[in-house]
C-alpha cells in the first residue's frame, strides 16, 4: 500500500508539474504572439498622438489614467494629459488591468506594471471580474500574477455585469473575492464600475468599500451619498502624449496627501 501510495503521489506530482509548465508555456506565447501583432499593427497603421486640449475637471490635483492591453509602446516618462489652457498635467498614478476571470493575464501587464514603477509613476492593478465564474480561482488568478508593494495602490477589482445569477448570488461571490484578497494583501480593495451598476447593485452591500466610478462627460459625478469614491474615470477615449492609442482619465478625490495616505504602507 505504501509503494502504491508513493507512486500516485509521484504520478500527481509529475502531472502537476508538466501542467503547470504548459500553462506557463502557453502564457508565453499568448503574450508574444500579442505583442508581434501590436508591433505590426503600430508600425503599418500608424495614428496621430492626441496633442490638443481635454476638458480636465477643476479642484482636483491628482491625476492619473487606466491601461491594459489595448495600449501598447507607451513610453511611460513622457506620458502626460493637457488641460483647457494647454497647460502639462503631469500624472500621478496609473491602474493597470492584470488579470481576468479565472485564467486570464493581460499580455502586457508585466511590461506596464515595471515600466510604471521605473518612471515614478504610482501604480495599481485591476482584475476583471467574470460573475459566473468561481471567486476563490479569480481571487488566485491575481494574486498569483500581482506582488504588491509598498507605495502601490490597493487592489482593484473591475465590475461590470452580473451575469446570471440572482443579485444574492453575485453579492455572495463578489464578497468571497475580495475577502480573499483583503486577507491575502493586507488592505481593502478598492471597487470599480460605472455609476448606475454601483447604485443598482453595490452600494447597499459594498458601503464600506472605496469605489472608483466611470462617470463620462459631467461637470461632476452624479452619485447619491452612499457610494464612497475615491477615483473618477471622467472621460474615455483621450490621447496623450506618450501613447499611441487612446487612454481613459482620472482623478483622485483629495489632495496628495490624501492619497499618499491610501497606498500600500
Amino acid at each position: 500500500m505504501k509503494r502504491r501510495t508513493r507512486k500516485t503521489i509521484t504520478r500527481i506530482s509529475v502531472l502537476l508539474f508538466f501542467t503547470g509548465t504548459i500553462f506557463y508555456f502557453h502564457k508565453q506565447v499568448v503574450r508574444f504572439g500579442y505583442l508581434v501583432y501590436r508591433e505590426y499593427e503600430w508600425r503599418n497603421f500608424p495614428e496621430n498622438i492626441y496633442s490638443g486640449p481635454i476638458d480636465v475637471p477643476t479642484n482636483y490635483s491628482v491625476n492619473g489614467i487606466d491601461v491594459s492591453r489595448w495600449q501598447s509602446n507607451l513610453d511611460w516618462k513622457k506620458l502626460s494629459a493637457l488641460n483647457s489652457k494647454g497647460d502639462t498635467i503631469p500624472l500621478s498614478f496609473a491602474l493597470i488591468k492584470a488579470t481576468e476571470g479565472i485564467l486570464w493575464e493581460d499580455p502586457m501587464f508585466e511590461d506596464n506594471w515595471a515600466n510604471a514603477k521605473k518612471a515614478g509613476v504610482t501604480r495599481g492593478a485591476y482584475h476583471y471580474f467574470k460573475p459566473n465564474a468561481s471567486p476563490t480561482l479569480q481571487a488566485k488568478n491575481f494574486i498569483g500574477s500581482v506582488a504588491l508593494k509598498q507605495g502601490d495602490l490597493p487592489p482593484v477589482l473591475d465590475i461590470e455585469e452580473r451575469g446570471s445569477n440572482s443579485k444574492q448570488e453575485f453579492v455572495k461571490s463578489v464578497k468571497i473575492y475580495l475577502q480573499i484578497i483583503e486577507q491575502h494583501y493586507h488592505c481593502k480593495p478598492i471597487i470599480y464600475s460605472n455609476v448606475n451598476f454601483i447604485e443598482n447593485y453595490l452600494a447597499d452591500d459594498f458601503s464600506t468599500y472605496q469605489f472608483w466610478i466611470a462617470n463620462y462627460y459631467v461637470d461632476k459625478p452624479a452619485t447619491s451619498g452612499n457610494i464612497k469614491w475615491a477615483f473618477w474615470q471622467y472621460r474615455d477615449r483621450v490621447r496623450i502624449a506618450g501613447c499611441n492609442e487612446c487612454v481613459d482619465m482620472n482623478v483622485f478625490k483629495g489632495s496628495q496627501e490624501d492619497f499618499n495616505a491610501i497606498l500600500i504602507q
